[in-house]
């Protein structure tokens, strides 16, 4: 199948038209090649402000400037396409959505989070599996091309520790990292990959540090900011090289993580095995319970 026919759920995200004009403006100069937006569900989170304070901007966008058709549920777009790319920025929605999908085993990539706690994020792995349907969840972050730069040069095998940072703006509906901490993680995950045995998280409302134990008597940190500068990167510790990188703002990652979705899309063969991200989901549940309780919280505790 030479170009894809891809169906958006979720109006409330940037995502949206951004994907859209990457995937279907011929002449942009970043565009991805091989799917094209040819429906969409303008779902949204009426208690989440900056969910319910943008679909309607979005939609316009979608309608108007992109000329994609509006659908009103998922069940009527899901005949119309081929795949399916889950765009909802609340990650509660992100179960129930991702089901309808699954059901009708259409390829689906799900945005970060892939859920807004480990439970449903567990479900959705399992509904995968049951459906035998291809599932893939990354944040951007994942292929910035400093930080890809970085895993060249120094591979997962290699890497002996790691300080990952960014952003962690809180939203009450996905606590803890779930609502924007999510990218962090993501780069952290990056360099150490599978293998997180704990984690402590102390909290302030300006911070977030998670500190983490790895097999192999590996450490590594993660900084969610919300106060002051902030960026994304990380610094890598290898057996050879330490290297620090930072967010590089000069090449789109959305079209980045584009170049990995539509060759999943197409071959129902994801660049990141679902496990990795459900364990980063496990994380971010062991931090928010470390946060709360004020203790070291082990990842098996949340995975049973």
């Amino acid at each position: 199948m030479d170009s894809l026919r891809i169906g958006i759920i979720g109006y409330d995200t940037s995502h949206t038209p951004t994907f859209t004009r990457l995937l279907n403006d011929t002449a942009h100069p970043h565009h991805v090649s091989g799917a094209r937006v040819v429906a969409g569900v303008p779902t949204f989170s009426p208690d989440v402000a900056s969910s319910v304070g943008r679909v309607e901007e979005y939609r316009q966008q979608m309608r108007d400037e992109l000329g994609v058709p509006e659908v009103a549920t998922i069940e009527e777009m899901l005949p119309q396409v081929d795949a399916v790319l889950l765009e909802s920025v609340d990650g509660r929605r992100h179960l129930e959505e991702a089901r309808l999908v699954m059901e009708a085993h259409k390829p689906l990539f799900i945005d970060k989070p892939l859920a807004a706690d480990y439970n449903e994020a567990r479900q959705i792995v399992e509904l995968a599996k049951n459906r035998a349907c291809p599932i893939f969840s990354s944040s951007s972050l994942r292929y910035d091309a400093n930080l890809t730069a970085v895993v060249t040069e120094i591979p997962r095998d290699k890497v002996l520790s790691c300080d990952a940072f960014g952003p962690a703006a809180l939203d009450a509906t996905n606590p803890g990292l779930f609502w924007y901490g999510i990218h962090g993680v993501e780069i952290l995950y990056t360099f150490m990959g599978q293998g997180c045995q704990s984690v402590r998280c102390t909290s302030t409302d300006a911070l977030d540090i998670v500190t983490a134990k790895w097999k192999g008597d590996r450490l590594a940190t993660l900084r969610g900011t919300r106060a002051g500068q902030s960026n994304y990167g990380a610094t890598v510790w290898g057996e050879k090289s330490i290297r620090h990188a930072t967010y590089n703002t000069q090449i789109p990652i959305y079209g980045e993580l584009l170049k990995q979705v539509v060759p999943f899309l197409k071959t129902g063969k994801a660049p990141i095995p679902i496990e990795e991200t459900l364990e980063m989901m496990a994380f971010m549940q062991a931090a928010l319970v470390s946060q709360r309780e004020g203790r070291e919280v082990e990842l098996r505790e949340i995975t049973g």
